[in-house]
């Protein structure tokens, strides 16, 4: 999807979550307001509890779950979450809290008029605080303290704003810590939305007398603006006492920022670094080798990944591989698909940047795998220092990591090594990025050896050996197979070096990615074609010429056609504006596909990407149905571990 339809999707599942929780949660307040039928705050907390809970679980792989102004103020200043995203957050939290007071208010508005007619209040009138508390917060709570001048006397604004501030700042503070990968003693699977849940519980049972208990600015502004617009007029709207932004919206954020802070910065320090990666397995299983295989955009990894797992089995060893990009709707995961093995696919970020997710896909593959490649990101670098050392160090028990490879394309790597008088194609940062993976390497793998000659190879092995006397330098054609199986003997018998990290400029390396424009499309077509082979070439070799006239360095290009289930009937490959195309998957027994996915990498904008596919693709194979797109640059590199040594 593109990266505004995925916003879109995020900001669309914080809206439905936050409306659930306020819904079930503001509900039970109605319902123990008007009817008596809950008694007691405990019944009205756990019913939060459990909504929460749920609401967690029903759209936290989308947009994390938020469900709070404050909490998304703290993860933005805290953990990193994207500045850009905080405004559309907290706008779909209001707007979710705000739809299910209208909901509420449209099923309850009859029961509600009952009950302020046999009390005797007058909606919009003082006193009339004790229906609108049904929608939005008052201090004292009104149904604990029916006469103002007493609640007046029991609460000032400074105390419900301490309140507020406190219980907001426990909340962010425990949800730091039960979500912190480090904290081994945190709750996993759905133990951590209940454990949040209860939190919110607890804090009801304690602050609500107080406040009613609102530790979040949408779920009490978008009920309140509900109010004021449905009768309850400046009652809702500065509230009789005034107070409400300070009370219910500034103390909570302030609160969510302090508690949240206290853990970051605070107790977090004295937790046993990276206990969350101790693996919980019993000294006697036995260890899984894991591959990492490097390598710039088109080095060929993930036809060597092929190649491997092909040799491995032939060995009796059983492999699993893992596919990673920095987007979704990958080519290489359809090619893989036709190994029929164990696989697994991290998207949304390098290796590096999502080293919990390779952690946990490696855990659920090692139980049916002897050996598991994974292939990380193209463009991405300082794999030694934040996916193999922290791999060494946290999983030894589990995993027995093989030397790093690096694979290299014969004639991009020849240029840039000034080999064949040719400048090189890409531009000083993105070769910065090259230059460094080639620096990390255990072994540089010379690939696709099969297209050069004796001579040339000789020249690039000689050069690379000279370069980097640290790594072993290997020549090898994962078409022909010539070289593999002395490949393959190193990785499973070789022991990965432990020197230290190489220095890297994180700036320049994060210039150099963001000089890479990714786009990558999903259509279905109108009708299969009758070639998938045929009208896959037709299209990346358009592809090709309209980039090489565009004057567009091409990183990679990948163009697939896969049938219902997702395998690719059809791929080409092409790793240069002026390259050939490389059929990486040939149809085999007839088989076709309407499902067209296409993989571009070059140093242009994303967007101008997008119109070139979208303008070639409609030529090539006209009446698709556009199904995701998604254009964008590589963000910064945020490692999650960068160790020194192993």
């Amino acid at each position: 999807m593109t990266s505004g339809r995925e916003a879109f999707g995020a900001c669309l599942a914080e809206a439905a979550g936050t409306f659930l929780m306020v819904f079930f949660g503001t509900g039970t307040v109605f319902v123990a307001v008007t009817t008596g039928a809950l008694q007691g705050l405990w019944q009205v907390a756990v019913v939060w509890a459990v909504i929460i809970a749920v609401a967690i679980q029903a759209i936290g792989a989308i947009s994390g779950a938020h469900l709070n102004p404050a909490v998304t103020l703290a993860f933005w200043a805290w953990r990193g979450f994207p500045r850009a995203r905080v405004p559309a957050y907290l706008a779909a939290q209001l707007i979710g809290a705000f739809a299910a007071a209208a909901v509420l208010f449209g099923l309850y508005a009859g029961v509600l008029a009952g009950y302020e007619a046999r009390e005797g209040i007058v909606r919009g009138q003082p006193g009339s605080e004790r229906s609108a508390m049904v929608f939005g917060e008052y201090f004292p709570n009104p149904g604990l303290f029916p006469d103002p001048a007493a609640g007046r006397l029991a609460v000032a604004e400074a105390q419900a704003m301490a309140a507020e501030g406190l219980g907001t700042a426990v909340l962010a503070f425990c949800i730091f810590a039960l979500t912190d990968r480090r904290n081994r003693a945190r709750p996993r699977g759905a133990l951590l939305p209940a454990a949040i849940g209860l939190t919110v519980a607890g804090l009801i049972a304690v602050i609500a007398p107080l406040t009613q208990a609102g530790f979040n600015p949408a779920r009490d502004f978008g009920p309140r603006l509900f109010a004021w617009l449905a009768g309850w007029g400046a009652v809702a709207v500065p509230g009789p006492r005034g107070g409400f932004f300070t009370v219910y919206i500034l103390s909570p954020i302030i609160g969510g920022l302090v508690g949240a802070g206290l853990y970051e910065r605070g107790l977090r320090r004295f937790l046993p670094p990276f206990a969350d990666h101790k693996p919980e397995r019993s000294p006697a299983m036995s260890r899984k080798r894991f591959i990492l295989l490097g390598g710039f955009l088109a080095a060929g990894k993930t036809t060597a990944m092929a190649a491997l797992a092909g040799r491995l089995a032939a060995r009796g060893l059983r492999p699993a591989v893992i596919a990673n990009d920095q987007s979704e709707g990958l080519v290489d995961t359809a090619r893989l698909s036709h190994l029929n093995l164990p696989m697994a696919e991290i998207t949304g970020g390098c290796f590096c940047c999502r080293f919990d997710a390779l952690a946990e896909a490696a855990d659920g593959l090692a139980g049916v795998a002897d050996v598991i490649l994974a292939e990380p990101v193209g463009s991405c670098t300082d794999v030694r220092a934040t996916v193999a050392y922290p791999l060494r160090r946290l999983y030894d028990a589990s995993y027995a990591t093989a030397p790093l490879s690096v694979l290299v394309d014969p004639e991009t790597c020849a240029a840039m090594l000034g080999l064949d008088g040719a400048a090189p194609a890409l531009s000083p940062d993105v070769a910065y990025i090259y230059r460094k993976q080639l620096e990390e390497a255990d072994i540089l793998v010379v690939n696709k050896i099969d297209r050069i000659s004796r001579e040339a190879r000789d020249a690039l092995v000689a050069a690379l050996s000279a370069r980097h006397p640290a790594a072993r330098v290997l020549a090898v054609s994962c078409l022909t197979g010539e070289g593999l199986d002395a490949w393959l003997d190193g990785l499973l018998q070789g022991t990965p070096d432990s020197r230290a990290a190489m220095d890297v400029d994180y700036d320049r390396y994060a210039e150099g990615e963001a000089l890479l424009g990714w786009y990558n499309a999903t259509a279905d077509l109108a009708r299969e074609p009758e070639d998938a082979a045929a009208a896959v070439a037709a299209l990346a070799a358009g592809l090709r010429d309209r980039l090489a006239a565009e004057g567009i360095p091409v990183a990679h290009l990948k163009c697939s056609l896969n049938d219902a289930v997702g395998k690719a009937a059809a791929a080409v490959s092409v790793t240069a504006a002026d390259g050939p195309l490389e059929a990486t998957c040939r149809p085999q027994g007839g088989a076709t596909g309407r499902r067209l996915v296409v993989n571009l990498r070059a140093e242009g904008d994303p967007e101008a990407l997008a119109g070139i596919v979208a303008a070639v693709a409609g030529e090539a194979l006209p009446g698709q149905e556009a199904l995701a797109a998604r254009a964008f640059r590589p963000g910064r590199p945020n490692p999650t571990h960068r160790l020194q040594t192993p």
